[in-house]
């Protein structure tokens, strides 16, 4: 086989949440189940494969995922689990490849183009990978193999799950050219209706010189960029992220959204996950960022330092609330709302009073026996 120029590996393990929920209880493995917080205020973290079919998708809220699907088996989030399947994944990543970037707890991209004499064919580690992470977590993952991050990526979505995919030097444009355009990274759905509406639906159309002056409209000088990416060249390279340096939780909504009480309720939920980690890791966060992505794809975040290191998640949402408030625009409607903690070090003894550190500890107990949305310290609102 000949050598490629460059080999990059993208790893995407299957419904991880829901597939760890089945881990923890092997009951669950035929049944419909979804990750999230209980009506009326719950939201779907995360939808098995079995209830997608119901149309049951993550951030929806969970009365209206009930209705889609009224046999629905609803599991609370159990992050420290997560944790310590990702850490697990993490080590045979790290075994495998000398460079790996984690983008998310179960996605990663891997630089392979250093290892194609110990695995000359590309499938074959591919299927290596794959029946390692299987090994060591029991969890299934779908990897993909390209000359770049965005075709890896878009090649593991479209063979999910459980899938393995290899696309050759040479062959991404025809790859892409029949998938989606909104597949393409940074195409989306605003743009996606736009380029829609002048006929454009497929990756291919991109690349067609009859549509240019129309696209150039849409995109501008970002146009060659575009066309770039359509046709597979993408030099991203892959930059390791060995240490955990940070925690956090974000979700895109399927529904643009300026309703700022469902925001504040969406970070104040993640708040209360991210807490609960903290404390179960013997953690605590120095700082916070706050992220918000608006319907035009722009980014706006807000980071700041709590006066000492902090994992009460009562003490913590009056600074993470007036940051999201900062960010908010009277007309601005968002796809997307985060909340990233920093500078974590060790939970230092006596942060809290005693009367506090034994409440906080019989809550995690119950946290961690019925989940996050059993139980709420008091001075710890919903919303605000």
């Amino acid at each position: 086989m000949s050598r490629w120029f460059r080999q990059i590996l993208f790893g995407d393990v299957d419904a991880m949440f829901t597939s760890a929920a089945v881990l923890a209880n092997p009951a669950l493995a035929s049944k419909p189940v979804a990750v999230g917080g209980r009506p009326p205020r719950g939201i779907i973290a995360a939808a098995s494969y079995a209830v997608r079919t119901y149309g049951v998708t993550s951030a929806i809220p969970t009365a209206q995922a009930l209705k889609l699907c009224p046999h629905l088996v609803l599991v609370p989030p159990d992050r420290p689990l997560y944790r310590r399947l990702h850490d697990q994944m993490r080590e045979v990543t790290d075994r495998f490849f000398p460079a790996v970037e984690w983008t998310s707890i179960d996605e990663f991209y891997a630089d392979a183009t250093d290892l194609q004499t110990l695995y000359p064919d590309p499938m074959l580690l591919g299927q290596r990978v794959k029946d390692a992470i299987l090994e060591a977590t029991d969890l299934r993952c779908t990897i993909a193999i390209a000359t770049g991050k965005s075709v890896a990526k878009i090649a593991a979505d479209a063979h999910k799950p459980d899938g393995l995919a290899v696309i050759e030097p040479g062959t991404e444009a025809a790859f892409l050219a029949p998938r989606p355009v909104k597949s393409l990274p940074g195409i989306g759905p605003k743009t996606a209706e736009t380029l829609d509406r002048l006929g454009v639906r497929v990756i291919g159309d991109l690349l067609d010189p009859r549509l240019e002056p129309m696209l150039r409209r849409v995109w501008g000088k970002r146009l060659s960029v575009i066309q770039a990416l359509a046709q597979g060249r993408d030099h991203d390279p892959v930059v390791p992220d060995r240490e955990r340096k940070s925690l956090g939780h974000e979700t895109t909504f399927e529904q643009d959204t300026n309703d700022a009480a469902f925001l504040e309720r969406t970070l104040r939920g993640f708040l209360g996950e991210l807490a609960h980690e903290l404390r179960m890791e013997g953690l605590a966060a120095g700082s916070f960022t706050v992220k918000l992505k608006d319907a035009a794809h722009r980014i706006t975040s807000k980071q700041r330092h709590f006066p000492q290191p902090l994992n009460d998640d009562a003490v913590m949402w009056p600074d993470i609330r007036e940051a999201l408030r900062g960010l908010l625009s009277p007309r601005g409607r968002y796809r997307l709302a985060g909340i990233t903690f920093g500078d974590l070090l060790p939970a230092a003894g006596g942060l809290f009073d005693r009367r506090r550190s034994h409440a906080l500890a019989a809550m995690d107990a119950i946290i961690k026996k019925h989940g996050p949305k059993a139980i709420r310290l008091g001075g710890t609102p919903e919303t605000a």
